[in-house]
């Protein structure tokens, strides 16, 4: 999980994976955070079965497991009554807390379908799942080409570009972070457009299309942000082994230099997948 969480209770040897996110949660502490935070990507499907089991065998709780079978087996159950089971078991949230937790689950029931989606997508990319984000975007977009709202169609070309940059289609991503722009104004919009322009174009072709936009004072910043992100990158495990491939490619080493390949290759590859199931 993205914060310390103080756990009470007895922490699981296997984690429970959530299906649409692969989040891992080890504890009944973790499972209330994630549940609480993450209304819109979870569906009824997902609380059933899988999850009861691992919360009666990994977590101990068989009475939390009883409970949530009972309420699952009532025909009038539906996702709220379910997760407020959970959410109420124990005191990691107060009263109030789980009171403001109902209201947001019945705001969620009364957004319009594209709304309700850009939730999931926004959640999708706040894990890092940038494939699976742009396409829930894509899909608003496609299914939805009426809409008049401004400010929400360019808050979903934003965020799309936003992953779209994750996965290095930048030149794409420029499209969309400059279609956010020309529905919105918003200069956080553009400001990321030409970040982006600064890592494949000459500086003048920058100022150029900052001079266009009226951001000229933006310049310094992009160029800074750059340098920075250059020397994280340099830090980085994986710079360093590119680095010692290299070494052996020059020296005509190529056994070496394929071997270490392969592995940043690899870890690559598998930061790629992770984005996308």
């Amino acid at each position: 999980m993205a914060r310390v969480i103080l756990c009470d209770t007895k922490p699981a040897t296997t984690s429970y994976i959530f299906p649409n996110t692969k989040i891992e949660v080890f504890s009944y502490e973790e499972l209330c955070y994630y549940v609480y935070n993450n209304i819109a990507l979870i569906s009824e499907e997902y609380v059933g079965k899988k999850m009861f089991d691992w919360i009666e065998k990994e977590l101990g709780m068989e009475d939390l497991a009883l409970k949530l079978r009972v309420v699952k087996e009532k025909e009038t159950t539906d996702l709220t009554d379910l997760l407020t089971t959970i959410l109420t078991h124990k005191d990691f949230y107060t009263i109030p807390e789980v009171k403001e937790f109902i209201l947001q689950i019945e705001r969620m029931k009364g957004l319009s379908a594209p709304r309700f989606r850009k939730k999931q997508a926004d959640g999708f990319l706040r894990y890092r799942k940038y494939v699976k984000a742009c396409s829930v975007y894509d899909e608003i977009i496609d299914q939805y080409p009426d809409m008049n709202d401004a400010s929400f169609l360019g808050a979903i070309y934003h965020n799309r570009a936003v992953a779209l940059a994750n996965y290095f289609e930048l030149e794409e991503a420029m499209k969309s972070y400059k279609k956010a722009y020309m529905l919105t104004g918003n200069k956080d919009s553009i400001y990321q457009y030409l970040l982006l322009m600064a890592t494949m174009k000459s500086r003048a072709e920058v100022e150029t299309a900052a001079k266009q936009y009226e951001v000229l004072e933006f310049l310094d910043g992009i160029y800074d942000a750059i340098d920075d992100a250059t020397q994280d990158v340099k830090g980085s495990p994986l710079y360093h082994r590119m680095e010692k491939a290299m070494f052996h490619y020059e020296k005509n080493n190529l056994t070496d230099f394929n071997k270490r390949m392969d592995t940043v290759v690899e870890k690559l590859k598998k930061e790629f997948r992770e984005q996308i199931v």
